[in-house]
């Protein structure tokens, strides 16, 4: 009987042995990337990466600035030039603003051409009224005097009329005598009155000239008023409305061939430029290389934006937040620096090389990802510490609270 106690005491102890040993080592399972994130210094200073792509297909000139250089002032660091882009297009441009051009002279020519025939036939109209208004003031100067002589014989003849027609009656004179001095001063009545028609219409005519009215003797106007005006008229219209045709011509050609030329002078070279004091990361290309649109020339990076990547396992993100103070020491100092957290990326979605100019050596397969803001502390530091290893420690998480988020309690 005491054989069977004794074996089920021993049978009892073997099984609390194993369960604390099974115990210890889950727990060690458990805290074992935090510990070894405790001791090791497995989190790396970084910054975002930039890639700087060739605009155009060609080949590399000349690089300006080596890996670990700094950009100057310029921000210049490579130029890439194409020696084989046909200047067809240009060319052409050229031929057609040319040939627009000489159409637009011509346009311009013409009617100017239009314009001196336009300004000789209004010399010559001017000369016509010259003629004209001086033709009318002498006839009227002469109707003036031919109606005062008139007058003068006609009251010379109503004198004579009147004693022939005296003597008749008194019977000492012919009556026929009297009748035809009586016929003589109708007569002059009627001339007298068609010389003031004349005098009075001439007036008529000649008040209106000073507008540019002109009125012959028959009531039209001359024919030497319209000759070619209407004519004239309409072919400088026309070639005023071609002039405008052709200068709009002009100005889309010149356009055109503007904006061709710049099209060229852009594929055929370009500047790789970047932020002046930037750091060179670096370079994908060298001189003489040939590159297409697209082709990455070199990595860079702002050393005044640092963060820290920091490897933490699934369980210890879930436990850290935005804007969470952090205590950083770098590799070979024993400064603690302070940090605080920019963001946080599952084990299955963190940031790579791609994004990141360094990455820490930490980094593996199955870790969550930390990013610290630490560009508060770039002005402390000679050279661009971005590489350099760093242990990093969140005072506000312990190891209990890692095993707790661990077993979900």
């Amino acid at each position: 009987m005491s054989t069977k106690a004794t074996m089920r005491r021993k049978s009892s102890k073997w099984v609390f042995v194993l369960g604390v040993l099974a115990f210890a080592a889950y727990s060690a399972w458990i805290i074992g990337p935090y510990l070894r994130s405790v001791v090791v210094r497995d989190a790396a200073v970084t910054s975002w990466s930039h890639t700087a792509t060739s605009p155009i297909a060609g080949k590399v000139e000349i690089v300006t600035a080596r890996v670990g250089e700094l950009v100057g002032a310029d921000g210049i660091v490579a130029r890439v030039r194409n020696d084989h882009l046909s200047r067809k297009a240009l060319s052409e441009a050229d031929v057609e603003l040319a040939y627009i051009r000489d159409k637009l002279n011509e346009q311009a020519h013409f009617l100017a051409e239009i314009k001196q025939l336009d300004r000789d036939r209004a010399d010559l109209k001017t000369q016509y009224a010259r003629v004209f208004r001086d033709q009318l003031d002498a006839r009227m100067t002469n109707l003036g005097k031919e109606i005062a002589a008139t007058s003068r014989q006609l009251d010379l003849i109503r004198k004579i009329a009147a004693r022939k027609a005296k003597l008749a009656q008194s019977g000492t004179g012919s009556k026929d005598a009297a009748d035809e001095a009586m016929m003589r001063v109708a007569e002059l009545e009627r001339r007298l009155a068609e010389l003031n028609t004349h005098l009075a219409s001439a007036k008529v005519r000649r008040e209106p000239i000073s507008t540019g009215v002109f009125i012959a003797a028959s009531g039209d106007d001359p024919d030497w008023v319209r000759g070619s005006r209407m004519d004239l008229k309409i072919l400088k219209k026309q070639a005023r409305l071609a002039l405008r045709k052709a200068q709009a011509e002009f100005q889309e050609a010149e356009t055109r061939t503007a904006d061709r030329k710049r099209d060229f002078d852009r594929l055929s070279r370009a500047e790789i430029t970047l932020p002046a004091g930037s750091v060179i990361w670096s370079q994908h290309a060298a001189p003489g290389s040939a590159v297409v649109v697209g082709s990455p020339i070199a990595e860079w990076l702002d050393c005044s934006q640092l963060m820290i990547d920091v490897p933490v396992s699934d369980a210890e993100v879930s436990l850290i937040k935005p804007a969470m103070q952090a205590e950083v020491i770098l590799e070979g100092e024993t400064a603690t620096r302070n940090a605080r957290v920019l963001m946080t990326r599952g084990s299955a979605s963190t940031l790579s090389r791609r994004d990141l100019a360094a990455v820490a050596k930490g980094r593996g397969e199955g870790k969550a990802q930390v990013l610290l803001e630490f560009s508060h502390e770039a002005s402390g530091f000679r050279s661009c510490p971005v590489g350099r290893a760093a242990f990093v420690d969140f005072p506000g998480i312990g190891l209990i609270d890692v095993i707790r988020a661990r077993l979900r309690l």
